[in-house]
C-alpha cells in the first residue's frame, strides 16, 4: 500500500478475508489479504504490470468463434484486456466468492457482456465444464499462495483436458527462492510437452513466474 492510496472500500469475505479497493492516479486496484488481485487498465487496454500483461501471449491469435477460460477471474483485469485486444469474444470467468464479483461490478466496471460469470471452485469446475478452450488463464491465489488441490497433476490433467489442439494455457506463480522454482517448472513439464517461463521480478523474497504451456 502506498501512502498515496485512496481507500476507496474495504470489508472482510467469509471465504476471501480482508478485501480493499484502493485508487491511485485513476488506477484501482483490488487488495486481497495484503496482495494485489487484479487492477483496471491503463488507456491502451494493458494494466502495465507483467504479471498479468504477460498472461495473454503476445503471439496468440483469437477469433470470433474461439473460447476463453479464465480461473480466479477477480475483479475482470486479463477478461478486460482480452475483450480490448480480439473483441467481444466468448469468455467463461471462474471466481469462487461472490463477494469479489459484487466488488468487481461496483468498483471495476466489470460488465463485459461477452464475459460469462460463474460463481465455482476452480478445482470443481474443470471436472465438469463442457466447453473446450483456446486458452486457459490460471490466476488462483490465496493471499500469495496457490488454494489447496491445485497444483497437483489431477487439476492440471483436467485442464489439458479441456485445451482445444493447440490451444494453450497461462499460469500465474508466486514462487520463493529457486528451488520452488525448479521444482515448479519441473511439474509443469511433466504434464505438458512445450512450456515456456517468463520471470517477473518482484518484492526481495517474492517472484512471479508466467508460465505459458501448449497442448501439441
Amino acid at each position: 500500500m502506498s501512502i498515496w492510496d485512496k481507500i476507496l472500500f474495504k470489508d472482510r469475505s467469509e471465504i476471501s478475508g480482508e478485501i480493499k479497493v484502493a485508487e491511485n492516479s485513476g488506477i484501482r486496484r483490488l487488495i486481497i489479504g495484503g496482495f494485489t488481485q487484479s487492477q483496471s487498465l491503463r488507456s491502451d487496454g494493458c494494466t502495465g504490470q507483467p504479471c498479468w500483461d504477460r498472461m495473454i501471449p503476445e503471439d496468440i491469435s483469437l477469433r470470433e468463434d474461439s473460447r476463453v477460460l479464465i480461473l480466479g477471474l477477480g475483479a475482470g483485469t486479463v477478461a478486460k484486456m482480452l475483450t480490448r485486444r480480439f473483441g467481444p469474444i466468448a469468455i467463461d470467468g471462474v471466481e469462487i466468492d461472490p463477494e469479489v464479483i459484487k466488488i468487481a461490478k461496483n468498483y471495476f466496471s466489470l460488465n463485459e457482456p461477452n464475459v460469462n460469470i460463474i460463481i465455482d471452485d476452480a478445482i470443481k469446475f474443470v471436472k465438469e465444464a463442457r466447453f473446450k478452450y483456446d486458452l486457459i488463464c490460471i490466476d488462483l491465489f490465496m493471499s500469495n499462495r496457490a488454494p489447496p488441490g491445485v497444483e497437483t497433476d489431477e487439476f492440471f490433467s483436467s485442464v489439458k483436458n479441456l485445451l482445444k489442439d493447440g490451444g494453450r494455457v497461462t499460469i500465474n506463480k508466486i514462487f520463493k527462492g529457486k528451488q520452488e522454482l525448479e521444482d515448479y517448472e519441473n511439474f509443469i513439464n511433466s504434464i505438458f510437452s512445450k512450456v515456456s517461463f517468463f520471470i517477473v521480478r518482484g518484492s526481495r523474497t517474492l517472484d512471479n513466474v508466467i508460465v505459458v504451456a501448449e497442448r501439441a
